[in-house]
């Protein structure tokens, strides 16, 4: 190995896609940090980019190719070294991205990720080096943390390996806690079984003493993450479940939140509704895809659900958590959409009135049953009704904002800026009622020299909108 080589290497890790896809992102970053590597936000500060690749829908495979192209030109122009890809693209189309994008340098599929270092040596055109030993909460460059542990060295994208050694890529103060991996359900459009396999769902004892390191770094707040929530443990066949998860989550000492995102509705019991309402720390928050209101496109779907099961769920969670906020995702233009099955879709809406939605149109991927299911609604059709949805859902936005100016909120602060030429700081928080990156903001005018910082929960109070964010001040 020649002497002018530097000590350290430096990568910069792009992830791309959902919450699962970032918390491989932060395996990957464990791995590197243990080799020795830097992990840096710019790709200018790097020599070689890690792109993780999302490949669950059209729009979202378009993202990953363009950001790959736009890190080749960089390698072409010398101001990158190297350039690796990995992923669910990669997964689903390694040959035809091999052979359309020769900029790149190696392809990783899904793997426990720990061979990430020695790939960027060999790219770089190194003997890998040794980098310390971690043995507790370590910063790095990226600006995030790494807890190291005894089963760290195992962490990655399997199920039932805890997540240990991984770097944060977000705040401190939030993360996320990937319940397993796969998934156990058939839905027509989706292909990550296809892509990351059957259920594995992590034991509990594992999951218990990952949040636990966590919070010991400086975690308030944990966002529960898995294809599909509710089957957590049903294949571990130990007789528990989510519901025994959250109760362990609410007597870990300093988690002030917890969130579960992505339940399924087929799935939802009382004995989890109970949960959700009685551990403290457990937000009065749930996301719930159900995907449509129409009983044949649901059935279509293979959803293994309907709208009178999404009715009777929905009446008890909010019977159970009057305060609940409800989180959902429509998928439009599904194979059989008809305008009157559209309809049904929008009388649900209507009548269930959630407040959150997120909406998308269908798109044919390869594997799927929904691939070969016959005649669709055309593109135009399909975009003009997930407009018409989430022209719907702001307007309930909008006026379940205003109806919060002049009450009192406790907020989680994300971060703190300065307020250029005014003096003061503002302080970009989240209420209960917000998860990570996919809901609204809270924006906090602190005065100059506030001691308020990230991570922070203060109370405010609420004095007005600012697009779909609500503006507020600290509370006398």
């Amino acid at each position: 190995m020649s002497a002018t080589l530097p000590a350290r290497r430096a990568v910069c890790l792009v992830s791309l896609g959902c919450s699962k896809n970032l918390v491989d992102s932060e395996v990957m970053a464990g791995h590197l940090f243990r080799a020795g590597i830097d992990v840096v936000r710019e790709p200018e500060d790097a020599e070689l980019v890690v792109v993780n690749t999302c490949g669950f829908i059209e729009d979202a495979r378009a993202e990953s190719v363009e950001t790959i192209l736009r890190y080749a030109e960089m390698k072409r122009r010398g101001d990158l070294q190297g350039l690796v890809v990995t992923g669910c693209l990669v997964q689903l189309h390694e040959r035809q991205l091999a052979s359309e994008i020769p900029e790149v340098d190696a392809f990783l599929p899904l793997s426990d990720y720990s061979g990430v270092p020695s790939v960027v040596d060999a790219v770089l055109g190194r003997d890998q080096m040794g980098g310390p030993a971690a043995t507790g909460p370590v910063a790095f460059s990226g600006g995030g943390v790494v807890r190291d542990g005894s089963r760290a060295a195992s962490g990655g994208s399997k199920g039932g390996s805890a997540d240990l050694g991984r770097a944060l890529l977000t705040p401190v103060h939030t993360a996320y806690l990937r319940l397993g991996e796969g998934c156990n359900h058939v839905c027509a459009f989706c292909a990550i079984p296809k892509i990351r396999g059957k259920l594995q769902s992590k034991p509990l004892d594992v999951l218990l003493e990952e949040a636990a390191g966590l919070v010991q770094l400086g975690t308030r707040e944990l966002s529960l993450v898995a294809e599909d929530s509710t089957d957590y443990g049903k294949d571990l066949r130990q007789g528990y479940g989510l519901a025994d998860l959250l109760e362990g989550l609410g007597r870990i000492e300093g988690l002030r939140w917890v969130r579960v995102l992505y339940a399924h509705p087929a799935t939802i019991d009382e004995r989890l509704v109970a949960a959700l309402a009685s551990v403290p720390n457990v937000l009065p928050y749930l996301d719930m895809p159900v995907q449509h209101g129409d009983a044949e496109v649901l059935r279509r779907m293979r959803r293994g659900t309907s709208p009178e099961r999404i009715r009777q769920v929905v009446g008890q969670l909010r019977s159970a958590l009057p305060d609940l906020t409800l989180r959902t995702t429509i998928l439009v233009g599904f194979p059989g959409e008809t305008e009157r099955r559209f309809e049904h879709l929008m009388e649900l809406l209507e009548e269930l009135r959630f407040d959150r939605v997120g909406c998308f149109r269908f798109s044919p991927e390869e594997g799927t049953e929904g691939q070969n299911l016959g005649a669709r609604p055309t593109r135009k059709a399909g975009e003009e009704r997930r407009e018409r949805v989430m022209r719907f859902q702001r307007e309930l936005l909008q006026a379940g904002n205003q109806a919060l100016v002049g009450q009192r909120e406790t907020v989680l602060v994300d971060a703190v800026e300065p307020l250029a030429g005014r003096g003061g700081q503002l302080a970009i928080a989240r209420s209960r009622r917000d998860a990570p990156e996919i809901d609204g903001q809270v924006l906090v005018s602190l005065p100059a020299g506030s001691p308020v910082q990230p991570g922070d929960f203060i109370e405010v109070k609420i004095t007005g909108l600012k697009g779909y964010d609500l503006v507020g001040m600290p509370a006398s």
